[in-house]
């Protein structure tokens, strides 16, 4: 076989003509469709696209001409390579021929070796063309998708820097009051100790999240039994439910399996959101935290997970922003943006899977929202 498989279009009213030239093309595992019209071509073609049309010029009704026009006139027909295959020798009709759009000339009677090149030749052209076609579009559609990035960092960037500026100009105050002689009041010291404190942890988030993207978070992997673990960390969340009035649970059964993790790194993940859970649920509204174990299905059947759920009855999440709330460079385009670029929950994602887990976010805009970590035990 000369090339892979090709769906041939035959279309010539002489039965005799159609039955050689199927043949000659079956001979070569070509899929071959014959028609005696024009009119019959055209339906065929319609209803499934050939790769190559070979297409006789003297026929009843509409002539091949005729026929090669209509098929250049529809879009989804006009790229296919036409062939005309005639007894008609005169050089003005293949002109003619190529004049309406025909690709290629076959004159009767033909050489089988002669079709089948030509042939061969029209359909890996064509089969070229759509790979040529594909990636192209694949390289257009690569450039917006550099150009949108390249757009998301502008913005994260500009949205850093404005965070960067407050903290810093009331820095500045202070220093130049300072060293102006001026009296400067505990609040402005205050107020500089937070700005100090709020510039290192942009810095040391915008740090993390490089060493994460560049595979160097450094990780101390030892055992932690889950039970423990979760109910110390959960503990001091029940004064802050009280200086808060948002009501907290922590359904944290006995006997939860042993995980390896960087104790740390998880402490960091979990805190992260729960914190966020205080943060946007209202007084009177309620935080939830759930651990258990889950089993994997699909291809992670047979695994077994420690799952770790933080809950609440917070505002929620805009569904147009969900699908994006780990993407640190979409950050700044969220609705909620004016907030400061919020880092928080692309660390989270990375620590996660950092430990070969998964984070799953649900969330309804007015009721809540429910982040599940699961870590394999």
């Amino acid at each position: 076989m000369l090339v892979p498989q090709g769906d041939i279009l035959i279309v010539d009213d002489n039965p005799d003509n159609l039955d050689l030239l199927s043949a000659v093309l079956r001979e070569r595992n070509y899929r071959v469709r014959a028609v005696p019209s024009g009119a019959m071509a055209l339906e065929a073609a319609r209803r499934h696209p050939p790769e190559l049309v070979m297409l006789d010029v003297n026929m009843p009704g509409m002539d091949g001409y005729q026929a090669c026009q209509a098929f250049k006139a529809e879009p989804a027909l006009q790229r296919i390579p036409i062939i005309f295959i005639s007894a008609l020798d005169d050089p003005l009709d293949k002109v003619k021929a190529f004049h309406v759009g025909g690709r290629d000339y076959v004159t009767k009677p033909f050489s089988a070796e002669e079709v089948l090149v030509r042939v061969e030749h029209q359909v890996n052209l064509g089969r070229l063309q759509r790979e040529l076609e594909i990636q192209n579009q694949n390289l257009v559609d690569a450039n917006l998708k550099l150009k949108e990035v390249n757009t998301l960092k502008t913005n994260f960037t500009s949205m850093l820097v404005h965070d960067l500026r407050s903290p810093l100009t009331v820095l500045g105050l202070v220093l130049e009051k300072m060293k102006n002689g001026g009296t400067v009041r505990e609040e402005a010291i205050e107020k500089a100790e937070e700005s100090c404190t709020r510039i290192k942890t942009l810095l040391d988030e915008m740090l993390e999240i490089y060493r994460s993207e560049s595979g160097q978070l450094p990780m101390e992997f030892s055992e932690i039994d889950a039970t423990s673990w979760l109910s110390a960390l959960l503990a001091p969340y029940n004064l802050r439910a009280a200086a808060t009035g948002v009501e907290f649970q922590a359904a944290v059964p006995e006997g939860l399996p042993v995980i390896q993790g960087d104790r740390l790194k998880l402490d960091r993940a979990l805190v992260n959101l729960v914190d966020n859970a205080f943060k946007f649920t209202p007084r009177a509204g309620a935080v939830r935290v759930e651990a258990g174990v889950e089993f994997g299905s699909g291809v992670e059947a047979g695994m077994r997970f420690l799952r770790m759920s933080v809950i609440d009855t917070g505002r929620g999440i805009p569904a147009g922003d969900l699908p994006f709330i780990f993407d640190p460079f979409r950050q700044a385009e969220r609705s909620d943006a004016a907030r400061g670029v919020g880092l928080g929950l692309a660390i989270v994602q990375r620590l996660v899977a950092a430990h070969r887990g998964q984070i799953r976010a649900q969330s309804q805009l007015g009721f809540g929202s429910n982040f599940t970590i699961l870590i394999p035990c």
